[in-house]
């Protein structure tokens, strides 16, 4: 399976990198004055194209406009204020974050990012998997953080369906059409369609192995 041919369900896979680049401020409104985004090449049904967030730290002045990923607890903290927002409000979720306190705002993010802040630290595929098992978030999930090329199929499996890549061999990766796909596993999920695989009834086999062994 190619990159190009991975779809999540009805919606759409997004692959994310390359941060850094500074968008011109307006200077007509101070609030984005001097700010930096992080523009970020998304991939999305065999295409990519640019979308830049701004990351809101403990001590910025929430903008007027302009894309926000705004911190777990800052966005709890004053939830109403960023619900009015001219721009999207997305929420980063950090690694033992209860997402559960999200459940009376799910409907006005933009995305829900979920950090991996190191590729052995397995709160975050919990996290996704509360999100949308649990309380039914239909809205995109981002995979934010330093993980490995492995762990794609995994995070997808557990609800991811978007992913900023901080490595560049994993972009690299992904962009060439490499899908390390894991076709048997031992632990249903709600998330993904699957078949149960032998006689085992917790054991589960994915639709892709099926199909391909029907041909």
């Amino acid at each position: 399976m190619t990159a190009a041919e991975f779809e999540v369900g009805s919606g759409e896979l997004y692959v994310t990198g390359m941060k850094g680049m500074t968008r011109t401020p307006d200077q007509s409104d101070p609030g984005i004055e001097g700010r930096e985004t992080d523009m970020t090449k998304i991939f999305s049904n065999g295409q990519f194209f640019d979308e830049d967030w701004h990351t809101l730290e403990a001590e910025d002045v929430t903008p007027n406009e302009g894309n926000l990923l705004v911190p777990f607890e800052r966005f709890l903290s004053d939830a109403e204020t960023f619900a009015s927002a001219g721009g999207r409000i997305a929420v980063l979720v950090g690694a033992g974050d209860e997402v559960e306190k999200l459940k009376d705002h799910l409907g006005r993010l933009a995305h829900i990012a979920v950090e991996f802040p190191k590729f052995t630290d397995g709160r975050g595929f919990s996290a996704a998997r509360i999100l949308r098992e649990q309380m039914g978030y239909a809205g995109d999930i981002r995979a934010i953080g330093d993980y490995i090329l492995d762990q794609v199929p995994l995070m997808r499996r557990c609800g991811v369906s978007s992913f900023q890549i901080s490595k560049p061999e994993v972009l690299k990766a992904l962009a060439d059409g490499e899908w390390p796909e894991v076709t048997k596993y031992l632990q249903p999920v709600g998330t993904v369609e699957e078949v149960p695989a032998g006689t085992r009834p917790w054991a589960r086999q994915s639709l892709r192995e099926v199909s391909q062994a029907a041909e």
